[in-house]
């Protein structure tokens, strides 16, 4: 299928992509955890540096969702693809259709022939064989970024409560001279706050897209395995346990109803949260 040629290396690519960004995030939420729990001292310019860190996670973030949200709509639009010449496929060419004057099933025979031919078992089993991947990848970097949300959130609490006792021993100070130290490190605790508050919602926002995608690849996957079973009713060769597998067993038993309707709802998601993905497909037709 042309529209997933390099996907395999799209994918490898995300990955590398995926595991860049989790190296960065990890630096950010240790440092996070040790200035939280006053393990470490940060000047000015120490903290410079580690904000323009964590808005390179921030930065580097959103082309990796996008590049994951463009395969995963590759493989939806490789599959209306598919189905597409199925359909077209189960027609009579006018060939078949003047045969079919004189035998019926000879007409069928032929067309039987033809559509073996056009492999749609192998094309299925491929795009099942993609999906998989992709979901894979995917579900461990949900899982990751959940347990980096959650010890984020936890940190970001102390840092808040940390400066908040700053600030009250800055108010028991006011009716003295003060403590310049002491306005120094409330000053780089509010800093500290406001970038960490960023790294926690870029964080939010990464769980956010991934579930997202997630939804959108469980339901395309049901989309799938009803289609292999319209080409198996055909009487033509399916797609075998060992490549469909569990990939998306979750949702294999599904009505074709119950699907569009939750493909309509995975659909609406993902436009809301990756429009921009869905006009760069719309423009390159």
């Amino acid at each position: 299928m042309a529209r997933l040629q390099l996907f395999d290396a799209k994918v490898e690519r995300v990955r590398a992509a995926f595991e860049d960004l989790r190296r960065e995030t990890a630096h950010a939420i240790d440092l996070l955890g040790r200035i939280a729990s006053a393990e470490t001292a940060i000047d000015e310019a120490e903290l410079d540096i580690e904000n323009s860190r964590v808005a390179e996670v921030v930065r580097h973030q959103e082309p990796i969702l996008a590049t994951a949200a463009d395969l995963v709509l590759l493989l939806d639009e490789a599959t209306g693809d598919t189905a597409v010449a199925f359909d077209g496929m189960k027609r009579f060419t006018r060939f078949e259709h003047f045969v079919s004057f004189f035998s019926v099933r000879k007409a069928r025979r032929m067309r039987h022939v033809r559509m073996e031919e056009h492999s749609f078992s192998a094309s299925l089993g491929d795009l099942l064989s993609k999906s998989g991947a992709i979901l894979h990848l995917l579900e461990g970097e949900r899982a990751i970024a959940r347990d980096e949300q959650q010890k984020a959130e936890a940190d970001l609490v102390r840092l808040i409560e940390r400066r908040k006792g700053t600030a009250r021993l800055l108010d028991l100070q006011a009716a003295q001279a003060g403590d310049a130290g002491l306005f120094a490190e409330e000053a780089l605790l509010e800093r500290s706050t406001s970038m960490f508050r960023t790294l926690v919602e870029a964080l939010n926002d990464r769980l956010a897209s991934l579930q997202t995608l997630l939804a959108k690849l469980a339901v395309d996957g049901r989309q799938r395995l009803l289609l292999c079973r319209a080409v198996e009713g055909w009487g033509l060769a399916g797609v075998g346990p060992e490549v469909g597998g569990d990939v998306h067993a979750a949702g294999a038993g599904g009505e074709a109803r119950d699907i569009l309707r939750g493909k309509a709802r995975s659909d609406d998601a993902f436009a809301r949260r990756f429009g921009g993905v869905l006009e760069k497909h719309g423009a390159s037709g």
